[in-house]
This record gives C-alpha cells, structure tokens and sequence, in this order.
C-alpha cells in the first residue's frame, strides 16, 4: 500500500475539489453539458494518482490542471460566471480557480519530489 507525501495529498484534494466546484456551479445554475468534462477529467486524473502516486501519474494531474486552467482563463464563461451576480456561482468559481492553482502547484511539487527521489534511489 503506497503512503501518499503532503504534496500527493494536496493534489488529491484540489482535483477532488475542482469537479465538485463544476457541479455546484451546475446547481447554481451555469451552463454545462450534462456530463462536465471538466469535472469528469479531474476525477479521473486523481483515481490514476491514486492507484499509483509516480512521476508520470503526478505529472498527469498536472497538466490537467494546467489544461483546464487555461481553458477558464481564454474562455468567457469564468468572466461571465465572476459578474454574473449570483452569490453560489461566484464563490464556486472562486474556489475552482484556487483549486486550479492548487492542483498546479502541488502537482509540480510531486513531480519534482518524485523525480529526484528516483535519480537518489538510480544512484545508490
């Protein structure tokens, strides 16, 4: 059984709180398909970061959030979603940008972590 590090940990918990932020912006009332993608992929990338916290794995969670970060950021609909005045939609979409974030940064730091525990474990 694999012991998940603060960073994995961390992970975890944003791509976990960035599909729930998708749905509750569903309930407040955001246009979304009826299957999300953007709630789907996170789930997924961290049911693979949880079967086995590696490099590569780590790594995919990152760019899923690097991915659907730049699609909030190029697409109207965070803008629209921020001054749409809906109490609901606009905190959810608060903490799915801080999730965003989140997902990016501890991701690079698993990365980062994981790779160098690899090149110590190649030398020894």
């Amino acid at each position: 059984m694999e012991t998940y590090r603060g960073p994995v940990k961390i992970t975890l918990a944003m791509l976990a709180l960035m599909a729930l932020s998708i749905l509750v912006q569903m309930a407040a009332g955001a246009d979304y398909p009826v299957v999300p993608p953007g709630a789907v992929i996170p789930v997924v990338a961290a049911g693979l970061l949880a079967w086995r916290p590696r490099v590569w794995t780590a790594a995919i969670a990152t760019a899923v959030g690097l991915f659907i970060g730049i699609g909030s950021i190029t697409t109207p609909n965070t803008g629209d979603h921020l001054g749409s005045g809906n109490g609901l939609l606009i905190a959810s979409t608060v903490v799915q940008l801080a999730a965003l974030l989140g997902i990016v940064m501890a991701g690079a730091v698993s990365v980062l972590r994981m790779s160098r525990r690899k090149e110590s474990a190649v030398r020894a």
